[in-house]
């Protein structure tokens, strides 16, 4: 009898344990079948249970139900904890629903519970750099190399850091460079590496040297998206168009069609002097950015070259109503400007003038009186355009209004500007007195 009391006491005990592990088991089975709703159901919330309380939780992520989980892992945290994967868990939710900090925290305590886990490392940097904490990210790259000198992973952070540092402290840039570099000369094939790498000798004008790391990259691998950018801005800015526009193209054929890729691929062909093709790639730029000064800038011009050349005004009064009151930018918009009215003959004479008048007022360029002459005589204006091409003429220094060869000698066959101008004035007179002597 006492026996039968002890089984039945043994089969109490052991009942809950047993439909502890069926349910246990269902779940799981759910989870892989990603029947997410059934852990979520089944499992208390916030239960505290430590087998099943992450079951749920993993379902919640997996749903993206991101803050639900954050809960669900916080309750199975105490202040002693020592479970990283509770942590990680715990991090990549809050860096989920963009709370970087606190997924750093996380990774920071991983990180001293298990200081030879590298993923643990990586990512505790990774959020650091997303919430733009560069100082310490740089203190936790260099703990990194202080425990394995030789790691590029690392190197590569450190450098990160740095070029994140740099846009307020240019000097970080050359501390940036040194870290990428070390990176490189471990691992000379990690394509982040060589990308940042180009990315800072482009920025500094040392385009060469972005080709030499992303050209040699490119002998085993041509596919790389980051690197090819930065390879093809290097020949843009070296003004190799056509080297750019193959570069461009193979990166849209790859299916970049960012705001970055589009604008220098249009600036490319304009600069090789394709300008269908430089409206065509700068108007899909435009309409990702379409408040950028310099895009306007030259997606103007180009339309001023095609057949939209009105466009290619509202482009560049865009710009000017968009631009920081800067004498050099107002400047060169306002030639731009004035170029595109210049081609479109449509365009409204008076406005042009305005434009021309106002190029002046930032430039003191005597031959724009020259051309605000020539508006007005294209619109019969003629008392205006001979006071123009006087004003014009006046401002000539006496060595530069015949045109002259490198010995100064008069060059046979040539009209300069100033005897140009002195000739149309003689034309206008010549015409106004037979109109005056006709209707007498």
């Amino acid at each position: 009898m006492k026996m039968m009391k002890r089984l039945y006491l043994l089969l109490l005990c052991l009942c809950p344990m047993w439909a502890q592990a069926q349910s246990e088991n269902e779940i799981r089975k759910a989870l892989d079948a990603f029947d997410y709703e059934i852990p979520i159901k089944q499992v208390t919330p916030a239960s505290g249970d430590v087998v099943l309380t992450p079951l749920r939780a993993q379902a919640l992520k997996a749903m993206n139900r991101y803050l639900e989980a954050l809960k669900e892992w916080n309750s199975l945290l105490t202040p002693d904890s020592a479970d990283t994967k509770v942590l990680a868990e715990l991090a990549e939710c809050y860096r989920q629903v963009s709370r970087s900090n606190l997924a750093a925290q996380c990774y920071a305590k991983a990180v001293t519970l298990n200081p030879e886990n590298k993923f643990f490392r990586q990512q505790h940097i990774r959020t650091l750099l997303t919430s733009e904490n560069y100082e310490e990210a740089i203190g936790a790259a260099l703990c990194w190399l202080e425990k394995d000198s030789l790691s590029a992973t690392a190197y590569k952070f450190l450098g990160m850091a740095y070029q994140g540092l740099g846009k307020e402290d240019p000097e970080a840039f050359s501390n940036a460079y040194s870290a990428y570099y070390t990176a490189y000369s471990l691992d000379s094939l990690d394509a982040q590496t060589v990308a940042h790498l180009g990315a800072i000798c482009n920025d500094s004008k040392e385009y060469s040297d972005a080709l030499d790391f992303t050209e040699t990259y490119r002998l085993t691998d041509t596919l790389n998206i980051d690197v090819n950018r930065q390879n093809a801005k290097a020949y843009c800015m070296m003004k190799d168009y056509e080297k750019a526009v193959e570069r461009y193209e193979s990166l849209k054929r790859m299916g970049d069609r960012s705001f970055t890729t589009l604008y220098y691929l249009g600036i490319s062909h304009y600069g090789d002097e394709w300008f269908y093709g430089a409206q065509e790639n700068l108007l899909l730029a435009y309409k990702k950015n379409p408040n950028d000064v310099n895009l306007l800038y030259y997606l103007g011009k180009s339309c001023s070259r095609t057949s939209w050349k009105k466009d290619g005004v509202e482009y560049l009064k865009k710009a000017l109503e968009i631009t920081v009151p800067e004498d050099s930018v107002l400047l060169h918009l306002y030639e731009g400007l004035a170029e595109c009215y210049g081609r479109w003959h449509e365009a409204d004479p008076y406005e042009e003038i305005e434009v021309l008048k106002k190029t002046y007022a930032l430039n003191k360029k005597y031959t724009i009186f020259f051309k605000i002459a020539e508006v007005y005589e294209r619109q019969k204006d003629y008392a205006n355009a001979i006071y123009y091409y006087e004003k014009y003429m006046k401002m000539v220094p006496e060595n530069k209004r015949m045109a002259l060869d490198e010995e100064g000698k008069p060059k046979l066959g040539w009209t300069s500007l100033y005897q140009i101008a002195e000739r149309k004035i003689e034309k206008i007179k010549e015409e106004s007195f037979f109109r005056d002597g006709l209707k007498k």
